[in-house]
């Protein structure tokens, strides 16, 4: 996802787990005649297919309204992967899997089946591919980068994390000593198992990596801090433990501020895992923690809850949140978001992985007061035998 700061007045709160499933119409522009050339997209849009047999980037064009009509597919030299922890659905379960930087000039994918990342050049025409590199690690499912061209990793088999310098022109080149472990501790502060990864992000202006961990079926998750050195070295993990809150995930951030959205709280019997079919055991929240530069991540205000697919929250200078509106992205649920860099649009992935009818992206139009206007529905119209997941989103 990435731009940060212009997430600090609306966090946009993914309420429940899932990724989406989508590969709209393609132009076949070589079927036209010539005429003036063509003219160039307020932005763009990009989400990957996660195909096992080869994942893809599926590109779209972002017309001055908002609305998507698709440009491209572009191959990422690696593999997605078939079924992902917990639920085994054939989507990367998470937030981030897809990166692009702040300037919308480079793009950052994990390729989950493969164990690799891939990163794009952006131009005017489309994707430039530049670099397919290891992950240092197993299962890669979230990406982050900073402004000073740093990206990080989060592999949530292996359960680590590590880092890349990156070009203006996207190559990646591993630095040293940057990998380091995830780590989990008990609302009392015990050693804990580690629990599920969700998703990877910088705080504190690049000087902490912040990485989400879900708790199913415990009653609260994790967040795990690390401290950036001056060249670009993570340092051990630092955990604490969400009391309350059971399933830490997306996250953006603003200043020492995380603002996380919790991917609901389950309610089932101890010890069980929650239907994902019934979305009942589901209440979303969100909730805002402050990160030290120097001793881990004391929580600051509490969570707000609020029910519904999509939320809009106000941040105020304390990181207390407000909830203002809500948008229903049903069939399905979101499971990943991004907005333009104009701040005018909102994308949301929806799959249907678990109810009928069909993923989709759903388009919304920004306004004041929080407000969310639906102004398209991109459906999946690929006939194939293999429908590619959607997995991840970025937008400029």
């Amino acid at each position: 996802m990435g731009r940060d700061a212009r997430k600090a007045v609306r966090l946009l709160a993914m309420l429940v787990v899932a990724a989406a499933l989508l590969v709209p119409w393609v132009a076949d522009a070589a079927s036209k005649p010539a005429a003036k050339a063509a003219k160039a997209p307020a932005g763009w849009v990009f989400t990957a297919t996660n195909n096992p047999a080869g994942n893809q980037v599926i590109v779209f064009k972002r017309g001055s309204d908002g609305k998507l009509t698709q440009s491209a597919t572009v191959s990422t030299g690696g593999k997605g992967i078939a079924s992902e922890p917990p639920f085994g659905f054939p989507i990367v379960d998470s937030s981030g899997s897809i990166n692009l930087t702040a300037d919308g000039k480079l793009l950052f994918v994990v390729n989950a089946g493969s164990n690799s990342i891939t990163s794009f050049k952006v131009t005017d025409s489309g994707l430039k591919k530049v670099s397919v590199v290891g992950s240092n690690g197993k299962l890669p499912i979230s990406l982050a980068s900073s402004s000073g061209h740093l990206l990080y990793v989060v592999n949530e088999a292996s359960q680590n994390i590590s880092g890349w310098r990156f070009t203006p022109d996207g190559k990646l080149s591993s630095i040293k000593g940057s990998k380091e472990s995830l780590t989990a501790v008990t609302p009392k502060g015990a050693k804990d198992k580690v629990g599920l990864a969700a998703g990877i992000g910088f705080v504190n202006n690049g000087g902490v990596v912040a990485v989400t961990q879900r708790g199913l079926p415990r009653t609260y998750g994790e967040i795990d801090t690390f401290l950036i050195d001056r060249n670009g070295a993570a340092g051990p993990s630092k955990a604490f433990a969400t009391r309350g809150v059971a399933n830490p995930f997306g996250f953006s951030s603003v200043g020492s501020y995380l603002l996380v959205s919790n991917a609901g709280l389950v309610k089932t019997h101890s010890g069980a895992m929650p239907n994902p079919a019934d979305f009942s055991q589901f209440t979303g929240s969100a909730a805002t923690y402050k990160v030290s530069l120097s001793s881990g991540t004391p929580p600051a205000g509490g969570p707000t809850s609020g029910k519904g697919a999509v939320s809009s929250l106000s941040v105020g200078g304390n990181g207390a949140l407000k909830l203002l509106k809500q948008a229903d992205t049903s069939p399905g649920f979101p499971g990943d978001e991004a907005v333009s860099h104009d701040d005018k649009y909102l994308y949301v992935s929806v799959p249907s992985i678990i109810v009928p009818g069909g993923s989709h992206l759903e388009v919304y139009k920004l306004g004041s007061n929080g407000s969310m206007t639906h102004i398209q529905t991109v459906p999946s119209t690929n006939p194939s035998t293999y429908t590619p997941a959607f997995s991840g989103i970025g937008a400029f």
